[in-house]
């Protein structure tokens, strides 16, 4: 079942104050009895380092620095293994190209990562990003700090099926897959499950532009068409979902729903933080059809608003534009 996991890596870009991501890695392998590795994947030399650098100064500082590295991870993995069986691996390259090959490789269903933190007023960095627009699998990023346990889960879906009709069912079954992520989390943190849908009838800057004149008793009454429409989609979700799952677990997280009128760049951020989120699900793929999946831009500017770990899914039938040996 989607949003079960039984392959995780857990990707560690350096080897400062590493501890929350390991234990929330473990936390989430331990619950779902899945495989665990730990990949340390570290940036190699860069390929001009030799022009100040002696040949074999350069090699032995690659051989010391790689070496430092495999006995850092060693040290580490005895402490980890005293609480869930590990397998722990070392990389070197660029650790976004590394992370790929082995979730393409190895098959992950599921990457845990701390956000870069180094990039001045940003939460999410480039191979953050990277991972949320190209990773094959789920992709979990949290921020320092916020690893703890979770009070409040948010599934934001996009209800809106008013595309051409071969995507309809791919956005369907996409939301349908980030309510069993969401879902999975919320049971295993023991939190709130929020679902989060904002809609919109005339896209706002046109209005504040006043390109158009529109009636406000016929956007009222379109707005209402609109809610009831994607209120009763909301309903068929939850019933799919309740009917895969075993009996009461909806009763039990009692979904609290949250269907906003206004403008999704800007209010799924602002929703989610009104309720003191601790992780966002969302789909982070633009439009099917689109040559190397590019991440939506609704997505992206959600995630830089974001002050909460994501979980990015994609579509089902996704293929990662990366190549790997």
């Amino acid at each position: 079942m989607k949003g079960h996991y039984r392959n995780i890596l857990c990707v560690l870009y350096d080897t400062h104050k590493q501890d929350e991501v390991v234990a929330q890695a473990i936390h989430v392998a331990k619950s779902h009895q899945a495989e665990l590795t730990i990949m340390l994947a570290l940036e190699s030399l860069p390929p001009n380092a030799n022009i100040i650098m002696e040949t074999f100064s350069m090699i032995d500082a690659e051989q010391s620095m790689n070496s430092a590295a495999e006995s850092w991870l060693k040290e580490q993995s005895e402490s980890w293994q005293e609480k869930y069986p590990v397998t722990c691996v070392a990389r070197f390259g660029h650790p976004f190209m590394e992370t790929m090959k082995k979730v393409i490789n190895d098959e992950h269903d599921l990457v845990i990562k701390l956000s870069e933190t180094s990039i001045m007023d940003k939460l999410f960095g480039s191979d953050d990003l990277h991972l949320l627009r190209k990773c094959p699998c789920p992709v979990w990023v949290i921020h320092r700090g916020n690893s703890r346990q979770y009070s409040n889960v948010v599934a934001a879906l996009d209800l809106n099926y008013h595309y051409p009709e071969h995507e309809i069912s791919v956005r369907r079954q996409l939301n349908l897959d980030i309510l069993r992520h969401a879902a999975e989390i919320a049971l295993l943190e023991f939190s709130q499950l929020h679902i989060v849908h904002v809609f919109d009838s005339v896209p706002e800057h046109i209005l504040r532009g006043e390109f158009i004149s529109v009636d406000e008793g016929s956007m009222q009454t379109d707005l209402s068409a609109i809610h009831k429409e994607r209120d009763l989609e909301l309903d068929r979700l939850l019933s799919e979902l309740e009917a895969e799952r075993e009996s009461g677990v909806l009763d039990y997280l009692k979904p609290e729903r949250h269907l906003v009128h206004g403008y999704p760049r800007r209010e799924i951020a602002a929703t989610a933080t009104s309720l003191s989120a601790d992780v966002v699900v969302m789909g982070t793929v633009a439009r099917l059809g689109v040559p190397g999946f590019i991440m939506g831009g609704t997505a992206e500017e959600t995630i830089h608003q974001l002050n909460c770990a994501i979980v990015g899914i994609k579509p089902e039938g996704f293929v990662t534009p990366i190549k790997v040996d």
